[in-house]
């Protein structure tokens, strides 16, 4: 089946986007991350929430602890990550991710920003880009998880640094089978847990 031309504009907003929140308004990013995925967010729900895979058939409980579980992996990946950049030449990098991030505002204001912006890329890229893949492109369909995956971590790329398309990558990769698997709620419980966790809460700079 192929994809109308109306559909294109929603599904290349993010190529606007992410340049804008990262490098155009880079000293206020936080904030414009939080408009983009807002924006993302009601144009999913609004024109392509049929598509939204919201929970599977677990239960509430089951979603909450696998979502969690599913944190802590993506957490202790992105301690080793830490761990292992200085011998890859790419630690500077990851300090300049993280230290954009920490000059933004305090933790009080950073932790319901946080939140709210996983949620929102979870609708959008794990909830309406995802479901859309799955079932309008023969390309994805067997594999709608892939289509995510891919477009969110090239997405970053057009932020300047390489290191923020690797970490989309595996956060892509996580959240994207536990979508697929479980529904966007038990992603969106992954994605606000690990950065909540590692940016708020238990930093990995912080542990080693």
């Amino acid at each position: 089946m192929k994809i109308r031309l109306i559909d294109l504009p929603f599904f290349l907003l993010p190529l606007l986007l992410w340049p804008i929140s990262f490098v155009l308004l880079r000293p206020i990013f936080i904030y414009a991350m939080f408009v983009s995925g807002l924006i993302l967010a009601v144009l999913s729900i609004a024109r392509y929430g049929k598509y939204i895979y919201w929970k599977g058939r677990q239960s509430v409980l089951a979603t909450i602890a696998i979502g969690a579980c599913a944190a802590l992996l993506l957490y202790t990946l992105f301690l080793a990550g830490y761990y292992v950049s200085p011998l890859i030449g790419i630690k500077t990098s990851v300090l300049n991710v993280y230290s954009m991030i920490y000059s933004q505002q305090s933790n009080y204001v950073l932790l319901p920003l946080l939140a709210f912006i996983g949620i929102f890329e979870e609708v959008y890229w794990r909830g309406a880009l995802q479901g859309f893949a799955g079932k309008k492109t023969k390309l994805f369909a067997k594999f709608p998880w892939a289509a995510s995956i891919i477009y969110y971590s090239c997405v970053h790329l057009l932020t300047g640094n390489p290191v923020l398309a690797l970490a989309a990558f595996i956060v892509g990769i996580t959240t994207s089978l536990v979508a697929n698997r479980y529904g966007i709620l038990c992603s969106m419980i992954t994605h606000i847990v690990w950065i909540e966790a590692i940016i708020v809460f238990l930093p990995v700079s912080s542990i080693i």
